[in-house]
């Protein structure tokens, strides 16, 4: 993978982070998209210092316009861009009957509206290039599992799995491979800030996990950096879950905490 060159959006968030740093451990320069730049500064600081290449690019998600300057900003610094890892998401708590509409959208254009726009800008720079690249949406065992008082995660989640399968058969003539990562709890430093305000809920999630720990980032990270690779050639408009067996559990007897 030396030489290659990776977007990573949210790539100042607790996955994104495990994947720029993953990437670039692999000689892949990483592209940093995120609109919270001191954080974006800081991934970028730990790459260079470990002799890696990358780039901080501040970006909207949802905006048409920003996500294509910062393609552009990505291509016109390295030459080139060959993998897109979509990240960037949020999770807003509410039951449906309670949620704004403008929450819902805001929660679908984050995760879903973001891909396809990211998705379709380094697509267009695939194909006029001739074709070969790879795209991971970071999907979610929300998609197959629903989360109660989440109203608009689990549409999202699931609507990225759509849509790499959508762009998978699409984009299979250009040698473009699309597929979505579903993780299943994942330790970062937000959960760990959730899991100190509501303790009892790691005990909770814990009875449920028969591998009996969350997922750490790097672990997703290393999912998504094979799906890049050569090694991957022929996976293509796969959802893969990362959950420890979470979603097999239906009859597993709950473990204790």
């Amino acid at each position: 993978m030396q030489g290659k060159v990776a977007i990573v959006t949210g790539g100042a968030g607790g996955i994104g982070t495990a994947v720029s740093l993953a990437f670039s451990r692999e000689g892949v320069s990483v592209a940093v998209a995120d609109r919270d730049q001191d954080r974006t500064k800081d991934v970028v600081d730990r790459i260079e210092a470990s002799g890696g290449n990358a780039l901080g690019v501040e970006v909207e998600i949802t905006s048409e316009q920003s996500v294509s300057s910062a393609m552009n900003n990505a291509i016109n610094h390295f030459g080139q861009v060959d993998f897109l890892v979509h990240c960037a998401g949020n999770n807003i708590k509410s039951p449906i009957l309670d949620l704004p509409a403008e929450q819902w959208s805001n929660v679908l254009d984050t995760h879903l509206t973001g891909a396809f726009l990211f998705s379709k800008a380094l697509g267009r720079h695939l194909v006029d290039r001739g074709g070969e690249g790879r795209v991971v949406f970071m999907s979610s065992v929300a998609a197959n599992a629903p989360v109660p008082e989440r109203g608009a995660y689990t549409p999202a989640k699931a609507g990225l799995i759509g849509l790499a399968g959508v762009l998978s058969l699409e984009w299979a003539e250009y040698n473009i491979n699309v597929n979505a990562i579903c993780p299943g709890m994942v330790l970062t430093p937000m959960t760990e800030l959730v899991y100190s305000r509501e303790p009892e809920l790691q005990a909770q999630r814990l009875k449920r996990m028969p591998s009996g720990r969350e997922a750490y980032p790097e672990e997703i990270a290393d999912l998504a950096l094979f799906l890049c690779s050569d090694k991957a050639a022929h996976i293509n408009g796969a959802a893969i879950p990362i959950d420890g067996g979470f979603l097999n559990n239906g009859f597993m007897l709950e473990r204790l905490p």
